[in-house]
């Protein structure tokens, strides 16, 4: 080892926080103390230790999910590994970008007891996998995960042997490193056609995704909805990109109101920027059916993939925008037969969720009124996270957030029990917002030990439990077979005594006369606050 030679282990570390590593999300193991012991001794990260490597990999999804930037998590080999596997699923499968220091054990000891083949592990679960494959190659194989990361929008699993580690090597910076992705113009052939498609329109609306989001298009799409008189909307994934536009018809698809709901299917031409057009947004296909469809997203493989498309173009989303906006304005459209009328402005200014469910009789709290009041109660300057249940979807409809990062949905896999450890994520990437966490009890008594890492922390993070004391969404699968009730059914559990326990305040809503409570535990938070409000699994849901 020469005066200039450094161990790999601190190469890797120096490498990730030249990459921009301020933040690390991990468990400890014998597979990556020695990269962690450099990132936090010598480089200043901030190291969050999560109760298990699950955890830690949501916890970096969280991050970049409300920061924009690359996540970071580590784990060890093996079974630290293995751990991940949902977590990774879900962070793929959602588009975000995140990079896990992932530890291997020393392929000379092909027996040893945590060997397991980590690529092999990692392929099906979406996530992108990126080996260091000797001391020389260390420092570049870490630029190209993060950068990987960034262009491919995914996990990549920066794969570690500890033999590897051990090595030695001449530290230079990397040289470069793969682009994030850039924010392509369209064809103009293609553009054409798709404003030959617009200008002949009658009734447009527009829709924008999460790729619009990402482009930072909200501007670009107000101003082109605005000049040929059409509503706007989002998927899910783009929830409140409309915020206070007269004309905004909020969630396209499953889980429109009925105004939008009535708004979209009367449109005989729809303009959809960074989408995806599952059949959420498309309501099993009913909300795209007879109608032109204008089809616009950066990601080529998207391009009328789900949905049948009449013009489809590659290109950022703000710059089609605002090529279609010079474009259009040199016309002369007509304006007369548009959906934009003041009785549509009058029927979404007085509209309200109230009104689509009658109230519900019993003991137990209403989910949908616990929503309701959650909205009203919390502080509108927040980040809501929902993990996934029978009780998300009033959350996803009416829940508002002040742009679309601050709203976070954990169903991208259909796992429920990942909304705790994203939430922890999303406080510490965004510790300025106040954190509003909806989950099911099914599903917190799976993630229950990250309370601890949130109370460690003292995070500025609500968890509100819809306990039902039973897997709801299953409830009504025994309802409809007409037999072994019992299945779904969980034992009574008083979650807010468990998190007393675990250091976080409690509190708990017997039934609707408790109600009130809520705001005021809310107003005295300090630290993180459990709220657990006992409510009946066969309470109808909206949509």
């Amino acid at each position: 080892m020469s005066s200039s030679d450094v161990l790999v282990h601190s190469a890797i570390a120096r490498a990730l926080a030249a990459q921009g590593m301020t933040t690390l999300f991990g468990v400890v193991g014998e597979g990556n103390i020695r990269v962690l012991a450099d990132l936090v001794e010598d480089h200043g990260v901030r190291y969050v230790k999560a109760a298990r490597e699950d955890g830690a990999v949501l916890m970096a999804a969280g991050y970049a999910s409300v920061t924009g930037e690359v996540g970071f998590a580590t784990v060890t080999h093996g079974p630290g590994l293995t751990n991940t596997a949902t977590a990774l699923t879900q962070a793929a499968r959602a588009g975000l970008p995140v990079v896990v220091l992932a530890g291997d054990t020393d392929p000379a000891l092909p027996h040893g007891r945590q060997r397991i083949d980590q690529a092999a592990l990692v392929a099906p679960t979406g996530a992108g996998f990126q080996p260091i494959v000797s001391p020389a190659t260390a420092v570049k194989d870490v630029a190209r995960a993060v950068g990987r990361a960034r262009a491919e929008r995914r996990p990549i699993v920066l794969n570690a042997p500890v033999n590897v580690q051990a090595g030695t090597v001449a530290y230079a910076p990397a040289k470069a490193s793969p682009p994030a992705l850039q924010a392509v113009g369209p064809d103009l052939d293609a553009l054409d056609r798709a404003a030959g498609v617009i200008a002949t329109a009658r009734r447009p609306v527009v829709v924008a995704g999460r790729g619009a989001v990402l482009a930072g298009a909200a501007k670009s799409l107000r101003a082109l909805a605005a000049a040929i008189g059409a509503p706007v909307a989002t998927t899910l994934r783009a929830k409140d990109l409309f915020r206070g536009e007269p004309f905004d018809l909020g969630i396209c698809g499953t889980l429109s109101h009925a105004p939008a709901t009535e708004t979209i299917l009367a449109a005989d031409c729809l303009l959809v920027f960074g989408a995806g057009l599952n059949s959420d947004t498309t309501a099993g296909g009913s909300l795209v059916d007879g109608k032109r469809i204008v089809h616009i997203d950066l990601d080529p493989g998207r391009l009328g993939l789900r949905t049948e498309v009449t013009v489809a173009v590659q290109a950022d989303a703000g710059r089609a925008a605002d090529t279609l906006l010079e474009w259009l304005g040199e016309l002369d459209l007509p304006h007369g037969s548009t959906l934009c009328t003041e009785e549509l402005r009058t029927r979404l200014s007085e509209f309200g969720p109230r009104s689509e469910f009658a109230p519900h009789d019993g003991g137990s709290v209403d989910g949908r009124d616990l929503t309701l009041l959650l909205d009203r109660v919390f502080p509108r300057e927040r980040t809501f996270v929902s993990g996934s249940g029978r009780f998300m979807l009033p959350g996803y409809a009416w829940m508002r957030v002040t742009e679309p990062s601050a709203f976070i949905e954990t169903v991208d896999f259909g796992s429920i029990g990942l909304g705790l450890a994203t939430a922890i994520g999303a406080a510490v990437g965004r510790p300025e917002r106040p954190v509003l966490l909806t989950a099911g009890d099914g599903g917190l008594a799976m993630e229950l030990p990250e309370l601890l890492t949130a109370v460690r922390y003292g995070l500025d993070l609500v968890l509100v439990v819809y306990n039902d004391s039973a897997y709801g969404a299953e409830v009504s699968i025994t309802d409809r077979l007409g037999k072994a009730h019992d299945l779904a059914v969980l034992p009574d559990t008083d979650f807010a005594s468990i998190a007393r326990g675990m250091g976080a305040s409690g509190v708990t809503i017997a039934g609707p006369a408790d109600l009130p409570r809520i705001a005021e535990a809310i107003e005295n938070r300090r630290g993180p606050l459990v709220v657990d409000v006992r409510t009946d699994p066969r309470t109808p849901i909206p949509h």
